[in-house]
């Protein structure tokens, strides 16, 4: 009798869920390879900070990527109640930060992003489940099914909020993370994606496009991080700096990336990071790669560290759309 091999093929919905959390690990990178970006850290600088460079942000982004591929099978599993879901998905985001401590020495580099993109990955498994692709309009009302009872109830009652950002943010009367989910992340949509299809759309290059969106999040966001380092006063002078870098050109002028080195100096001297707007250029980076209306289109099919010549080190598999 012929014996017969046997190999464990992957489900559907596995398969699904793995090109998912992919999506968001590549995100991570995306968004620290985008340089360069003032006061930030990138393969150019490790900006305002001290604790941290763009290894432990690789790190970070390695140790995270099963978590995110467990938050959209968990989608896929529990597609049907979206509360339920989200419940999971923190739970789930608990112990992706201690992966995230462990691989970074206890640096926190995506806290808020395992918050973020936790969510999505979940929403975006359970829309695989539900109509067997994923699209923005249902993306969204998956993730507002999700999380907005539960989170509005959070802010509502902000003695609950224990960190020093967050205490911070109550002391503005500003709901953060929070907010941005229960908003359904309007900041993303009315500010960063359509500055990012748009490039895209026009041909523009890569990492210019991701810079030119950055500083559209940075013109109009109430950047928490900022505010956690600085005050108002700071926040809206960031908020003035970059409308008019954007007003003077932006990214796609030639002589923006010198530019951009010489605010780095100052930002890093003033010892302002605009973490906030960095975390919604990821995001905004993630629904773009999800789609597939932009990515697989207009050519986002290699993720590598880039220099300031434009060169590329390390490349990871191209998008694969749902």
């Amino acid at each position: 009798m012929q014996s017969r091999s046997c190999v464990n093929v992957p489900s559907r919905e596995e398969e699904a869920a793995y090109r998912i959390g992919n999506m968001a690990y590549r995100a991570l990178l995306e968004e620290v390879y985008t340089l360069p970006k003032p006061g930030l850290v990138d393969p150019y600088s490790n900006g305002a900070h001290t604790d941290m460079n763009v290894v432990s942000f690789e790190r970070s982004a390695k140790a995270l990527k099963p978590y995110f591929v467990t938050m959209a099978l968990e989608g896929e599993r529990l597609w049907e109640a979206p509360p339920v879901l989200f419940e999971t998905i923190r739970r789930i985001g608990i112990l992706a930060e201690r992966a995230m401590y462990q691989a970074t020495g206890g640096v926190n580099t995506h806290k808020g992003l395992v918050f973020h993109l936790g969510i999505l990955c979940g929403a975006a498994g359970a829309c695989h489940r539900s109509f067997g692709r994923v699209a923005l309009k249902q993306l969204m009302e998956m993730e507002q099914a999700m999380v907005r009872n539960v989170l509005v109830k959070e802010v509502q009652n902000m003695e609950t909020f224990v960190s020093k950002g967050e205490k911070n943010l109550q002391k503005y009367g500003l709901t953060g993370a929070r907010g941005e989910a229960i908003s359904g992340y309007s900041s993303v949509f009315k500010i960063s994606l359509p500055v990012m299809t748009m490039g895209l759309y026009n041909g523009q290059e890569w990492n210019r496009v991701k810079l030119e969106t950055l500083f559209h999040l940075m013109s109009q966001v109430d950047d928490s991080n900022i505010l956690s380092r600085h005050n108002p006063k700071v926040l809206n002078q960031v908020k003035k700096i970059a409308a008019e870098f954007l007003k003077a050109g932006g990214a796609y002028r030639k002589e923006s990336i010198d530019l951009l080195k010489e605010l780095d100096k100052w930002f890093v001297k003033k010892n302002i990071s605009a973490g906030g707007s960095a975390d919604l250029l990821a995001v905004t980076i993630f629904l773009t790669l999800l789609t597939g209306e932009w990515g697989g289109l207009y050519g986002i099919h290699e993720t590598g560290r880039q220099t300031l010549s434009g060169e590329r080190t390390g490349a990871f598999e191209g998008v694969s759309c749902l």
